[in-house]
C-alpha cells in the first residue's frame, strides 16, 4: 500500500492525512489542504496523540520541508520553541503556516523526539502547487490523451465483447464482480474491500485490489472509485487524480500473476434525519476499472450500513425533567424584594445533557443584588443563567434571583428550561402579592 495523502473537500472541510508506524509511541496526524498556488499561504494542522500507554514529557516538534515552502522563523527544519508533555491518551494539537514559493510537488515531514533524540513518531504531508500564471489548469488535460487512443484498438480485434453489466457485489464479498476479463492471454480481477458497518462520523478503509491472473502483462489502466454522498473524502493513495465525488488513479502494466492496491478512506456520515433508534443507513463504494481494448471494463462494489450516533429528542417529560420555582417572601411590600428559586431535577435514568435556563421576571421589575450562580445575560426582564453542561440521574441544580416592583399588585414570573438534547421546552411559574403599604 502506497503512502497516504489528503486532500481539501470543500471550503474550510480539511481532513487529516494519517502517516505513521504501529509502534511509534506518538501517532502523528496532518491536515493540510491538497491544491494550491504559488504565492499563497497554507497552513496544516499537526495532531499529536500519546499511544505508548504512558506519560511522555520534553517532547520536541522538529519540521523538515522542500525548498517550495517558505517560513518566515527559518529554512528547513525548524523546531518548536518549547517541549510538550503529553499524558497517557491525550492529544495536542499544533498549527504550521508556509508561504508558497514554488510549483510542483511541495511536502514537509513532522518528527516527534524527546529529550534523548529518540525517534517517537512522525508524518509527511505534501501539496501540488500550481504556477499562479493561467497556463498552470493545462495539465489537467493530460489523463485524456492517454486514455483517447483505447477505442481506436477496438476495430482490428472482431471477437471483442461488448461491454458488460453486471450486478454489484455486497462489501464482504471476496468474488470480483468480473472474475475473469480475458484480453488475449491477460485477465484483470478486481475486488473491492470494505468494512460493512460502521458508525456516522467513522472512518470507512475502502482498498481495491486489482490482480492479473493471466499468462502475459495488461495494458495500462484506470482505476476509479465513486461513492454516495453520505461520505466524504479523507485520504487516498499517493498519484491520485481528484474529480467531483470521485478519484481516479492511472495504473501500470501488470505482470502475470502480479497485483497492485490502491485504497480510498471515507467518512460514513448518517443522514440527520436519522437517530442512534433508527435503522442503519446503506451507503455504497463503486470502483471501475477502464481504459481496456474494446471498451470492457471491471467492477465491484462495496456497502456499508451506516448507524447514527445521534440521540433521538426526547420531551422532558420523556427525559424525566422536573422545573419548580418558588418565592421565598409573599407577600412583599411595595419597596421590599423578594427571592426567587429555581430548581432544575433530573428524575429519568440518562443525563439530560445540556440546558439552558432562563427567568422572565415580571415588567418594571428590578434585580436586588446578585443572582445565584453570579454569570448571567440580563436582556430586559430576560435573565439567562450560563448552561448546565448535564445532569446526572437523580442530579438537580439551583438558581436564585431577586427582585422588586415599583407598582402594587401581583407580579408574576416564569422558568422556562431548554435543551439540545429535548424537544421542546419546560416551564414553571410563581405569582408574588407586592403590598401597598
Amino acid at each position: 500500500m502506497s503512502r497516504l495523502f489528503v486532500w481539501s473537500v470543500a471550503v474550510l472541510v480539511m481532513v487529516a492525512a494519517v502517516v505513521g508506524r504501529a509502534e511509534d509511541p506518538v501517532l502523528v496526524n496532518i491536515t493540510g489542504p491538497l491544491a494550491a498556488k504559488v504565492g499563497e499561504r497554507v497552513a496544516f494542522e499537526v495532531e499529536l496523540v500519546n499511544r505508548s500507554g504512558r506519560p511522555l514529557t520534553g517532547l520536541r516538534v522538529v519540521d523538515y520541508f522542500d525548498a517550495g515552502f517558505h517560513h518566515e522563523a527559518s529554512t528547513s527544519p525548524i523546531e518548536q520553541k518549547g517541549t510538550i508533555d503529553l499524558a497517557a491518551g491525550t492529544t495536542r494539537r499544533l498549527t504550521l503556516d508556509f508561504l508558497l514559493d514554488e510549483p510542483g510537488r511541495q511536502c514537509h515531514r513532522v518528527e516527534i523526539l524527546d529529550q534523548a533524540h529518540k525517534y517517537m513518531g512522525g508524518a509527511t504531508e505534501c501539496v501540488q502547487v500550481a504556477a499562479a500564471v493561467a497556463a498552470a489548469p493545462a495539465p489537467v488535460v493530460a489523463p485524456p490523451t492517454v486514455v483517447a487512443p483505447a477505442p481506436a484498438v477496438a476495430p482490428p480485434v472482431p471477437a471483442t465483447p461488448a461491454p458488460i453489466v453486471v450486478p454489484p457485489l455486497v462489501a464482504s464479498s471476496t468474488t470480483p464482480l468480473l472474475p475473469s476479463t480475458q484480453l488475449g492471454s491477460a485477465a484483470l480481477e478486481l475486488d473491492l474491500v470494505a468494512p460493512t458497518e460502521a458508525m456516522s462520523g467513522a472512518v470507512a478503509e475502502c482498498i481495491a485490489t486489482v490482480r492479473n491472473a493471466g499468462a502475459v502483462a495488461s495494458p495500462p489502466t484506470t482505476l476509479e472509485f465513486t461513492w454516495d454522498p453520505m461520505f466524504s473524502p479523507l485520504e487516498a493513495s499517493d498519484g491520485y487524480k481528484l474529480g467531483t465525488g470521485q478519484v481516479s488513479w492511472t495504473l501500470p502494466a501488470v505482470e502475470p500473476g502480479g497485483q497492485l492496491r490502491r485504497q480510498i478512506n471515507l467518512r460514513a456520515q448518517a443522514p440527520s434525519t436519522s437517530f442512534r433508534e433508527s435503522p442503519a443507513s446503506r451507503s455504497c463504494v463503486r470502483g471501475v476499472l477502464s481504459g481496456l481494448p474494446g471498451g470492457v471494463m471491471v467492477a465491484d462494489e462495496a456497502c456499508l450500513m451506516v448507524r447514527s450516533v445521534t440521540p433521538r429528542p426526547r420531551t422532558p417529560r420523556e427525559a424525566g425533567l422536573r422545573l419548580s420555582l418558588a418565592d421565598l417572601d409573599d407577600p412583599v411590600q411595595i419597596g421590599g424584594a423578594t427571592s426567587l428559586v429555581c430548581t432544575v431535577t433530573n428524575n429519568g435514568t440518562a443525563p439530560s445533557g445540556r440546558l439552558d435556563l432562563v427567568i422572565v421576571l415580571p415588567d418594571q421589575s428590578r434585580i436586588v443584588g446578585d443572582p445565584s450562580p453570579s454569570r448571567v445575560r440580563i436582556d430586559g426582564a430576560n435573565v439567562g443563567f450560563d448552561s448546565i453542561s448535564s445532569l446526572p440521574p437523580g442530579g438537580h441544580a439551583t438558581f436564585e434571583v431577586s427582585y422588586r416592583v415599583p407598582v402594587a399588585g401581583s407580579a408574576r414570573a416564569t422558568a422556562i428550561v431548554t435543551g439540545a438534547e429535548l424537544d421542546g421546552s419546560l416551564e414553571s411559574t410563581c405569582t408574588t402579592l407586592f403590598a401597598a403599604p
